[in-house]
């Protein structure tokens, strides 16, 4: 007797979707466009006969329903993917050699590692930490995890995550002050950003109903590294990704002094030697990085 099912493609939007509690942020995950997430969800819907979210202004909520649906696929998609895993196994056994700078290296990425090497035990990842800018094409590098737009002349960009940033700095900066503080006590703070984002101040302001050409009391700073030394220091005020500054928060080194948190678009990015023969070694690595980055907490503007 033939399977009753829906599509698999639904069930992977959904699952997305409902993992994510975004429409947008399932699809950036999937490589797709919300709107063909949308279709998708719209399509099971229609076939099962009940609504699976609650569709509000700016945000979705699973229904009964839809949690219970979510539960059961995401369980039986992780079985699923071991089991295809499983049956690649032999295909996946290798060395990826990547450059990264150390900021995003030690702050982010080797702490992670260890997690990746247990669930793919047949790659290898072999990071080089360094400042340098390196010609993938004739450097014996098989990628480079790079910060900005994405847009390098010569090369192929996989986006793992953009920027969501909020203004964060050390606890003593802000001594006998009630947090969270107004943006306009926040602004009078000092204030320091990293080259080419001098203007995410400015948007934070504007989101915020503030509007400020340039912060007068802004410094800027040659790397992100410099600038977090900064905020660690006690020196400024600085918006940083939520992802960077968890580990510094959850240990008292760094306070968040408003909720408001802002989608940047510079982020983190795989970048290979344009025309270069896809690897599957780093496609398993890159989908395992997506993955590990698109849990964020903390509110965002849309």
């Amino acid at each position: 007797m033939a399977r009753q099912l829906p599509s698999l493609n639904q069930l992977r939007a959904f699952e997305a979707a409902a993992r994510h509690e975004s429409i947008k942020k399932g699809a950036e995950e999937l490589c797709v466009t919300p709107t063909a997430v949308g279709h998708q969800i719209k399509a099971l819907e229609r076939a099962l006969g009940v609504p699976l979210f609650h569709r509000k202004t700016r945000k979705i909520t699973l229904t009964k329903d839809g949690r219970d649906l979510a539960a059961q696929v995401g369980g039986s998609l992780d079985t699923l993917e071991k089991a295809v895993d499983q049956v690649r196994r032999p295909e996946k056994t290798g060395t990826i050699k990547i450059t990264v700078a150390p900021f995003f290296g030690n702050r982010w990425l080797l702490p992670r590692l260890p997690d990746f090497h247990a669930r793919h035990p047949g790659i290898k990842i072999e990071p080089n930490l360094s400042f340098d800018y390196v010609d993938l094409a004739h450097s014996g590098f098989d990628a480079a995890l790079r910060y900005g737009l994405g847009d390098w002349d010569t090369m192929t960009s996989v986006l793992i995550y953009r920027d969501r940033v909020r203004p964060v700095c050390a606890p003593q900066l802000v001594t006998d002050r009630a947090l969270p503080l107004t943006p306009v006590d926040l602004l009078k703070l000092p204030l320091a950003c990293a080259k080419f984002w001098r203007d995410d101040w400015a948007v934070w302001a504007e989101a915020t109903g503030i509007n400020i050409a340039q912060a007068r009391n802004l410094v800027e700073y040659e790397s992100r590294a410099f600038m977090f030394d900064a905020a660690l220091c006690g020196n400024a005020v600085i918006l940083a990704d939520l992802r960077m500054t968890a580990a510094d928060e959850a240990a008292g080194r760094l306070v968040h002094l408003h909720p408001l948190a802002l989608d940047r678009p510079q982020g983190i990015y795989m970048a290979t030697s344009a025309g270069r023969p896809a690897n599957p070694h780093l496609t398993v690595f890159t989908n395992w990085l997506r993955q590990e980055a698109s849990s964020v907490d903390g509110p965002q503007t849309v």
